[in-house]
């Protein structure tokens, strides 16, 4: 399968607002172009950050760990790039950024919905509700 999508992972900061010491640390994904940021919701001083590696200077334990973390939050991006590329979805940056998030969304279609409904609803209405659900479901398979 011909892909031409891209995948670019980065760590990046930016100063807090209220202390110009400090740094908040970002996650870039870009695909195509396009660009999606997540907040990592850590920090680091200005001093620790290696801006040409976007890694903290490895100087002490609690770099290394955040060193790590990072490793770990791109190998997360790359497991997420993998599934949804197995799964045949559309790869975004958008779309990475939900499924790592965990805010992705699941599309069904109107049929779908209206079997789920009948499937559930059937102990809890009377047949002859039920009746009328089924022979909308049936109209609209016709219909489409």
């Amino acid at each position: 399968m011909l892909t031409n999508n891209t995948l670019g992972i980065n760590f990046f900061v930016r100063k807090k607002r209220n202390d110009p010491n400090i740094y908040d640390i970002y996650l870039r994904i870009t695909v195509k172009k396009a660009r999606a940021e997540v907040s990592l919701k850590r920090c680091i001083k200005v001093c620790n950050w290696d801006k040409k590696r976007g890694k903290a200077f490895p100087r002490n334990k609690t770099m290394e760990d955040l060193n790590a973390y990072l490793d770990t939050v791109y190998g997360e991006i790359l497991n997420v790039h993998r599934d949804l590329h197995m799964e045949r979805k559309l790869i975004t940056a958008k779309s990475i950024k939900a499924r790592y998030v965990g805010k992705d969304e699941m599309n069904h279609t109107i049929l779908e919905v209206f079997e789920y409904h009948n499937r559930n609803m059937v102990n809890a209405l009377r047949p002859g509700t039920m009746k009328n659900y089924y022979s909308t479901e049936k109209y609209l398979k016709s219909f489409i």
